[in-house]
């Protein structure tokens, strides 16, 4: 599937023409009736998530934003987030506080506090948070940024906010189905809250057409996770970014198998958030 606004608008029109309507996650509870999120992790260029977050209001759509705290430094990033949350969108906070602190659980924790601090005096309340994926950070006793929210220590410390990928359905008391544009292509994900702790890839299921999103919504619970900055006006730029993006995903794979070469991406692995 090409990823341009035009075909967001059209899945956003077909969703509102059946009557269905996306809620934004932390509105979820087990009262809810079968429900849809459309989500979204917002890693850079705030603009084009407005954009996103212009179609689906325009068709009564309320989704969830999970944004990058380094992008609240930029006051113009605020004030379109704010217009934003205006439209009835949650903005919150897309952490990767493990990575950066290199799994330090103590370093995480004020890393996650200072953040959501920020998000707090920006105007956003923080309820439920995501973790970011960081495919070429080199780990050493820690497996991914979803342990932060797997430790006690940090369950006692926010009992009030769910991590989607991590204790969402347990606090909400509800399961969902998970589809994620990660990749550049719409798939189905097995066992999203564990996926980092098992090898899963090749069970994932591609979904090609809008249809497809269409009929799992229709089933019932779930989540459309998709990356605004990977997502275009022109058909034409969408394509060549997404051969550009297979391109780097290729030469890193085989890059990370060298041991000296996966420590020198893992000290740049912000970088690959503006892919």
């Amino acid at each position: 599937m090409i990823f341009v606004y035009r075909k967001w608008e059209r899945l956003c029109r077909a969703l509102h023409d059946r009557g269905l309507h996306s809620i934004p996650a932390h509105e979820v509870s087990k009262d809810s009736a079968p429900y849809f999120v459309l989500k979204h992790d917002v890693e850079t260029k705030v603009a084009r998530a407005l954009k996103i977050a212009e179609i689906e209001h325009a068709y009564g759509h309320r989704g969830s934003y999970y944004v990058q705290a380094y992008l609240l430094k930029d006051a113009a990033n605020v004030k379109m987030l704010q217009k934003m949350q205006d439209m009835g969108h949650e903005i919150t906070y897309h952490h990767d506080v493990m990575d950066s602190t290199k799994g330090n659980l103590d370093a995480a924790i004020a890393e996650f506090e200072m953040n959501c601090a920020l998000f707090e005096t920006s105007g956003f309340s923080v309820i439920t948070v995501c973790q970011h994926g960081n495919p070429v950070v080199e780990r050493v006793g820690y497996t991914s940024n979803r342990d932060f929210f797997r430790r006690a220590q940090v369950q006692a410390l926010y009992p009030q906010i769910a991590d989607i990928m991590v204790d969402f359905p347990q606090k909400h008391s509800t399961a969902y189905t998970y589809i994620s544009d990660a990749g550049r292509r719409f798939q189905l994900i097995f066992d999203p809250l564990n996926n980092d702790l098992v090898k899963s890839d090749d069970k994932n299921i591609p979904i090609e057409q809008i249809e497809g999103l269409l009929t799992y919504v229709a089933a019932g619970n779930t989540i459309i996770s998709i990356h605004p900055h990977r997502w275009y006006k022109s058909g034409f730029v969408a394509v060549c970014k997404a051969a550009i993006f297979r391109v780097i995903k290729c030469v890193a794979k085989l890059l990370i198998k060298i041991p000296f070469m996966k420590r020198f991406m893992s000290r740049y692995y912000h970088l690959a958030k503006k892919i």
